[in-house]
């Protein structure tokens, strides 16, 4: 009978020692399962950004090839203009002379003058009452 006793006793004591186990990893389970959640959510979040940066990139991609067809175009528009130019030059005396004339003074010093910050300032710097003379006259400078 001691051995059954003992016996039961060690049962008993097996079955704490379960319980306490199972509860520990049940604990852990529901850990994991927590930080399972946590890290999906995080992987959600990442691939909502991935997305977002993928179609920003697209978008910026798309620009830049816009950007690069303009600046085709304005290269071309400026060989054009160039091209004209200089048949203009080489076709009329009249517009050879213009081109190769000085500008005026009062243009001269607006160009070398600093940017100006409103349309009054700019005013300010033109001679007081002289009008800007044509640009096919020469200063009296």
């Amino acid at each position: 009978m001691k051995t059954l006793v003992v016996l039961l006793v060690l049962a008993v004591l097996a079955g704490l020692w379960l319980h306490h186990e199972n509860g520990k990893l049940a604990r852990s389970f529901e850990k994991a399962n927590r930080v399972a959640g946590e890290l999906k959510n995080t992987v959600g979040m990442l691939k909502n950004q991935l997305n977002v940066v993928a179609a920003r990139a697209e978008k910026n991609e798309r620009a830049q090839v816009d950007l690069r067809q303009k600046l085709v175009a304005a290269g071309d528009r400026a060989v054009r203009r160039e091209q004209t130019i200089t048949r203009l030059l080489n076709e009329n005396e009249a517009f050879r002379r213009w081109y190769s004339a000085d500008l005026p003074d009062a243009v001269r010093r607006v160009h070398h003058r600093a940017a100006c910050a409103s349309a009054g300032s700019c005013l300010e710097r033109l001679p007081g009452g002289e009008s800007v003379p044509d640009a096919g006259e020469r200063s009296a400078q």
